[in-house]
């Protein structure tokens, strides 16, 4: 690619993506002050950006915004990608990082199904198997992500008479309104010992591109070495959990909106 063709394809992507980030809108002098490209130069890329419907004009506010094609190109992308695919490096890293077993799991009718699991150095057995499914309501996973659903959802499983798995399961339903307000409020969820007894979780919510929950990760371990260290391990799931999430196309003033 010669440098003049490079040399403009930078230019132009610089433009969309200053663009982007304004979702207001922006003048053509506040694009040429923040990007640096000269204004005849930046005018005559916006107006093949327009032609082509990559960006939009408002004669009134006399800005230009995101055009549909634009959206169209983004939203493609982000509906071909596989959560999986996207979230298993990750979870490697995490698992390698804290030394303790990480999962990915999606929500379906009550229930959180697993979908990857991977084992950290000091990982303990758990009867959590990828395909399998457990009650939403009882782990750490299915808390983070019902308590980022309409309340409607929770309702509905809490409907039915909920089991307790084990002497310490949550079943009451004022209680777990409860704990899902303060999982909104942290960003975490806990299941202290509520599926298996010795075994402690901590999850955290994964958005999709339209700014709702799509699935959870979490890791689990020993109730001791889980709470020891409980800090560190949920400011990585949710370091973690962000990147996944930017990766499906979250953006939180997005979320904010919802």
């Amino acid at each position: 690619m010669n440098e003049k063709l490079n040399s403009g394809i930078d230019k132009t992507l610089s433009i969309l993506e200053f663009i982007s980030r304004n979702s207001k809108g922006v003048s053509l002098a506040e694009l040429v002050k923040s990007v640096g490209i000269p204004k005849t130069t930046a005018f005559r890329i916006l107006e093949v950006l327009l032609a082509r419907e990559y960006a939009t004009w408002d004669p009134e506010s006399e800005k230009y915004s995101i055009g549909l094609k634009t959206l169209e190109i983004g939203l493609s992308g982000l509906i071909g990608q596989n959560i999986v695919n996207i979230s298993v490096p990750y979870l490697q890293e995490l698992s390698s990082s804290v030394g303790e077993t990480s999962f990915l799991a999606v929500y379906n009718s009550g229930d959180v199904v697993y979908l990857y699991k991977v084992e950290g150095n000091k990982s303990i057995v758990t009867t959590a198997t990828l395909g399998s499914r457990r009650p939403a309501y009882c782990t750490a996973l299915g808390k983070a992500i019902l308590a980022n659903l309409p309340i409607e959802e929770a309702d509905r499983i809490f409907e039915r008479s909920l089991e307790k798995l084990t002497d310490k399961t949550i079943v009451e339903r004022i209680r777990l309104h409860e704990e899902f307000a303060r999982i909104r409020l942290s960003g975490y969820a806990v299941d202290d010992e509520g599926v298996e007894h010795g075994l402690y979780c901590l999850a955290v919510p994964v958005y999709d591109y339209t700014g709702r929950v799509a699935a959870a990760i979490s890791v689990s371990g020993p109730v001791k070495r889980m709470t020891e260290n409980g800090e560190k391990i949920v400011d990585e799931l949710q370091s973690i959990g962000g990147m996944i999430s930017r990766r499906l196309g979250y953006v939180k003033a997005m979320r904010e909106r919802i």
